[in-house]
Order: structure tokens, then sequence, then C-alpha cells
């Protein structure tokens, strides 16, 4: 009965210091910064990884595709070179006014001299022709093609007379007939006129040469009769 009470007395404090003992044992150790580690009793499970986007999965059947960044090549429209302009109907300068024209409309003899030039001259289609007379001097006509009707007008426009006011021409719509001064200060008489992309100019001074008047071959009034001649000769 003694030895009993005895070890009953012993059993207590043994029972108690083997669950202190057990705790520390579980106690997790402090990390070597000073943390402790975390202790998981969980068993590790096997997980199954999904591919990602970047996997080598095919695309869906209704998935649109980028197209590639390829700039789209011209059309055949716009590759075309712009359609060549038409070409002039056959133009001869000589045929636009004759000595027998200028006669008829001022009443003087002209002759065309030998040495001018024949051909047109210049990219733009240019006319210079000049006709000459012993007593009378030399009167001039002057034709300059330029890109359309309308480029023509314009230039007709443009032009400013430093002497006598204008005077349209009767039975033309743009002709016009003036006077204007020459270096030399003496008056020219002259006309100009469109017809079509072309700009038509006739003139011919009035000289004093030792007290001698030379010229002019045609004056404003003449002119006007002679203009209408020469744009009917126009193709």
């Amino acid at each position: 009965m003694h030895v009993f009470s005895l070890s009953r007395s012993y059993l207590g404090p043994a029972i108690l210091l083997t669950a202190l003992l057990s705790g520390c044992r579980d106690e997790p150790q402090p990390a070597p910064d000073g943390r402790a580690a975390r202790v998981s009793n969980d068993k590790p499970t096997t997980q199954k990884t999904t591919p990602s986007a970047t996997s080598t999965s095919k695309p869906a059947a209704n998935m649109p595709v980028a197209a590639p960044n390829v700039s789209a090549a011209p059309s055949v429209s716009a590759a075309a070179e712009a359609p060549a302009a038409p070409a002039d109907p056959p133009f001869d300068c000589d045929k636009l006014v004759t000595p027998a024209d200028i006669e008829a409309a001022c009443g003087v003899k002209v002759e065309a001299p030998a040495d001018q030039p024949t051909e047109d001259i210049g990219a733009e289609r240019l006319c210079n022709r000049r006709f000459s007379s012993k007593d009378a001097g030399t009167v001039s006509i002057s034709v300059v093609r330029h890109g359309s009707p309308a480029d023509a007008l314009e230039r007709y426009k443009e032009f400013t007379v430093e002497s006598s006011k204008p005077e349209p021409i009767e039975g033309l719509e743009q002709a016009r007939r003036y006077e204007k001064k020459g270096a030399s200060g003496d008056p020219i008489f002259a006309a100009d006129a469109v017809k079509g992309r072309f700009v038509v100019s006739v003139f011919n001074p009035k000289i004093i040469v030792g007290g001698q008047t030379i010229g002019p071959v045609c004056d404003s009034s003449e002119l006007a009769k002679l203009m209408p001649a020469i744009l009917e000769r126009f193709p």
C-alpha cells in the first residue's frame, strides 16, 4: 500500500515532464535569418500542368489569323502612265498670213525676207515672221502655243499696255488693238488675239529717221482688218 502510493506520487510529474519534452521536440527550429521555418505535415500532391497560351497548340478554326505586314502592291490603273496629249494638227506658220493678206488689209506691198526661218521655233510652237517694205518698214507676226485654251487666255489677260487703252476688235471674242512706245520712244501699232491654245500678235513701228517717217505698214484700224484673216487660217 505504501509502495503504490509512492508510485502514484511520482507518476504525475513524470507524465507532465514527458509531455513537455515532446513539445520541445516538435517546436520548429529557428531559421538562420531568425525566422521560424514552417513545417508542413501535408503530403506533397502531384499536379497536372495545363499548357499555357504560348504552347504549340493549334488555334481554333474560327480564330482570325493576323496577316503579315506587307504593303499592298500598286493597282494597275495607278501604275499606268497618263495618256499622252493628242498630237496637234499640221501647223504651217507661213500660211497664217501672206504678203497678199497684208496688202489687202493695209494697202502696202510687202515681201517676206528669204533669210527668215520657215520652221517652228522652241519647245512651244512659236512662229516669228516678218514682212518688209522699202518705204513703210516692217510688220511682224508672232504666235505662241500654250498648254490649254485657259492658259492662253490667262496669258492674254496678264498683258498690260503702257500707252494707249486697248480697243476690242469687232467680230472677235478675245482680240484687241492698241499703241505702245518702242525703245526709241516711237509708237508701235499692235494687235493681239486668242485662238484656242494660241496667242497671236501682229505689230509694226512708226519710226522717224533724219526727219523722214518710215512706217507703219498697218495702223490700228488696218490691223483690225488683218487679224480676222490670220485667225481664219488656224487649223
